[in-house]
């Protein structure tokens, strides 16, 4: 019997390989006669993607409540031009049916009234969720799906948000974003998955996957297309879209995996940074996206633009004299597509450079063949819009559960003194601060609109922390005070007041929802206002709680002491109010752990994989690393005892597996969920070696008193670094297992590593 499911097994894979070689071989068949019938203006605009603002009536910037296409507009960009992309929103998050309508003028023109037929391929920045459908599931951002450490987690974002896409019949998904995120000032911390290669890379592949893995002629899929390659995150003062310096060993080590394993994950899209590396704009560097990206790495999809950075090689780069050089740089670079918003002149540009062969026709051959191999691969050309009524559980009871469960899993415990969470439900509660009563704070930019302020958006039956504070303890028994705005103290004295006549406070700090250049800051400290109203709080002698609602760290060294207890909210979506009053109060058991090292001095701040000497102190010690929280921290309700770390051999040999297993106990009261975090150290290289690096990780959940053996295997790759020759290698030489849940309290074991 065994035999005969094992060999139905192997059959069953092979029909698969065979089906999906003649379906990749049918649609290279296809893309090669269409690319035979194409004039040159014909490629040009399958290279460009212009915003949807473009072809309606008014001002591009132009406030909208509905979408009406300028004819004229409409018929020179989809028809004449017969553009290769769309993207961005009418100005309003539309209902899914009205997505389909504009996306179904669109196509029906595109496919009726051009010469060849094509259809147009739409893309959108989908950060959390199918965030500009109203309606739509709002997730946590991604830095707090990084927070959960669950990829299962992670793949049904992906999942939930390519259902909810399609729904409104769009099927490109700007996202994830990959970028290696080690400075907490960078305002864009948020949209990643942390500062750790390994911890990114394997949530953007389980993304990929929810997003994927039914296969792209799926209806309910949708192609992703990473961010931003790269170095974008890298910035030498932490601000968007600014400069970077980055060695070719730090790059290859850092900064490159995250998009590598995306790729092999089958990621279809890859976005350009807008920044320079190296003094280089990314747009037009070709060793990094010919020879690297497409080269090395093999990706076949499309690369697309930043928005308008054809302009801002111009303007902001200074690199080329004018528009048409800079389409040329970059065209020759590697770009496929150019995300150029308010007109087609780049098609024009494209034209005359290839008639003038300062642009080779096979570059541009390979370009259209990109955009047209993926426009096949979603199937655009059989179904180019989707009918919202075929996607029933739009914004279901399951979605919601589903947005609600990546909410509880994220918030993250940084603090309990005396265990006084969770708290009593029987006692007063005064509620009081920025993110306290604010819907929009808990969603964070790319809400409904790119910044996600506007109010009129929010969905009434959605909950801020004041309403499921409210709901969980009795109205009677909670105070609401506003406290203080993100900058400007509103009533500090009032909240000092009503803190004398409740049992605990419960003080709601938070950033200002943002993202690209206006997240930019210049003081990472949390604002003072907000730390004068837990200052001014503690006078009234009540335990006080402090809840961060924030997408990065905010320095809050002068008044952690005043606390007792600390809950990390990040960006929780809109799900978030209820996910936190519900740790507050104990009916989640928090299981979050920090994706990223919470510095607690600006000038100090550095992610957990530093070198020793980064940390030799003013003493001439090597005492100079001191977070406030370090990376993979968090704190839980219960208690884990880990013990029997084992290894089946002291000595790993060439690609043999090094088995690993350790027992954790719960050994208090409640069940929990518990991240288990295994690293390696390379005690000596020929390169100075991080401190430790992250190789696996699990989350597990245990009942009272139950004990679980977790089980890893690593290999002789997790132990390689970038050398003096930038290639990776494995050197042999005595190694560092380190496993536990708690960074500063990791069990330990010695081996050694042979080729």
């Amino acid at each position: 019997m065994k035999k005969v499911t094992l060999l139905a097994i192997i059959l069953m894979v092979c029909l698969f390989v065979l089906n999906t070689n003649a379906q990749q071989k049918s649609i290279d068949q296809k893309v090669d006669s269409l690319l035979s019938l194409m004039t040159l203006k014909e490629k040009a605009g399958q290279m460009l993607n212009i915003g949807l603002p473009a072809v309606l009536t008014g001002d591009y910037w132009e406030k909208r409540e509905t979408a009406t296409f300028d004819q004229e507009k409409f018929k020179k960009l989809i028809v004449d031009y017969a553009v290769g992309s769309i993207h961005n929103t009418p100005g309003y998050p539309a209902e899914r049916e009205d997505w389909y309508q504009i996306v179904k003028k669109i196509q029906d023109s595109a496919m009726t009234k051009t010469r060849l037929k094509i259809p147009v391929l739409y893309g959108i920045d989908d950060i959390h969720g199918a965030n500009y459908v109203n309606g739509s599931v709002l997730f946590p951002h991604q830095i707090a799906v990084a927070a959960t450490w669950n990829t299962d987690l992670s793949k049904i974002c992906g999942e939930i948000t390519s259902y909810e896409s399609r729904a409104a019949s769009l099927p490109w998904n700007f996202n994830p974003n990959v970028d290696v995120a080690m400075n907490p000032l960078w305002g864009r911390i948020s949209e990643s998955f942390g500062e750790d290669p390994y911890l990114i890379s394997e949530m953007a592949d389980a993304y990929i996957k929810g997003s994927q893995g039914k296969g792209l002629q799926d209806s309910k899929s949708t192609a992703v297309c990473l961010k931003h390659f790269v170095g974008y995150a890298a910035g030498k003062n932490a601000k968007d879209r600014a400069s970077a310096l980055i060695p070719e060993n730090s790059l290859r080590q850092y900064y490159l995996p995250t998009f590598e394993k995306a790729i092999k994950s089958g990621a279809m899209g890859v976005m350009i940074s807008s920044n320079a590396v190296n003094g280089i704009p990314c747009h037009i560097n070709k060793y990094y996206i010919t020879d690297i990206l497409k080269g090395e790495m093999g990706f076949k999809g499309v690369v697309i633009s930043d928005f308008s950075d054809i302009d801002f090689l111009v303007e902001g780069h200074l690199v080329a004299k004018d528009k048409r050089e800079a389409t040329k740089m970059a065209v020759n670079a590697g770009l496929d597509m150019i995300m150029n918003p308010f007109n087609a002149d780049v098609v024009d540009y494209i034209v005359d450079l290839a008639e003038n062969g300062e642009i080779p026709m096979g570059r541009i051959d390979d370009a259209v063949s990109r955009v047209l191999h993926l426009k096949f691969e979603l199937n655009l050309f059989k179904v180019p819009y989707n009918n919202p009524k075929n996607y029933p559980d739009f914004a279901s009871k399951e979605h919601i559960a589903a947005n609600y469960k990546t909410a509880s899993e994220a918030i993250t415990l940084l603090k309990n003194k005396n265990n006084i969470l969770p708290l009593s439900s029987t006692k007063k509660v005064l509620v009081t601060g920025y993110s306290a009563n604010s819907i929009n704070v808990l969603n964070g930019a790319w809400s409904r609109s790119f910044l996600g302020r506007e109010t009129k958006y929010n969905d009434p039956t959605k909950q801020t922390i004041l309403d499921a504070v409210r709901k969980q303890v009795g109205a009677t028994n909670v105070e609401f005070v506003e406290g203080t705005d993100y900058l400007v103290d509103i009533n500090t004295d009032k909240a000092v007041e009503k803190a004398k006549d409740v049992d605990y406070v419960v003080v709601c700090v938070g950033e200002i929802p943002a993202s690209e250049k206006p997240s930019d800051i210049n003081e990472l400290q949390l604002p003072e206002v907000q730390q004068e109203l837990i200052k001014k709080l503690s006078a009234a002698g009540k335990p006080i709680i402090l809840v961060m609602v924030q997408g990065r760290s905010r320095i809050i060294r002068e008044v952690e002491p005043f606390v007792d207890a600390i809950v990390m909210g990040y960006y929780p979506g809109e799900e978030g109010g209820r996910a936190i009053s519900d740790v507050l109060f104990g009916k989640i058991n928090p299981s979050g752990k920090l994706p990223y090292t919470y510095p607690k001095y600006t000038g100090n701040a550095m992610t957990y994989y530093y070198k020793k000497t980064d940390i030799k102190d003013a003493d001439w010690g090597y005492n100079g690393f001191y977070p406030q929280f370090e990376f993979g921290f968090g704190m839980s309700y219960t208690t884990y005892e880990y013990s029997n770390l084992k290894i089946n051999s002291e000595i790993l040999k060439g690609n043999e597996e090094l088995k690993i297993s350790i027992d954790v106990k719960n050994t208090g009261s409640k069940e929990g969920k518990e991240i288990v975090e295994v690293y390696t150290k390379d005690l000596i290289a020929s390169v100075s070696p991080d401190c430790r690096k992250l190789v696996r990780f699990a989350k597990i959940n245990l009942k009272p008193g139950e004990t679980k053996t977790v089980n890893f295997s690593i290999k002789a790759n997790d132990l390689a670094f970038i050398g003096m020759e930038n290639k990776w290698i494995t050197e042999e030489g005595e190694f560092e297992l380190q496993v536990g849940g708690n960074p500063q309290k990791l069990l330990k074991k010695i081996f050694n590593y042979k080729r």
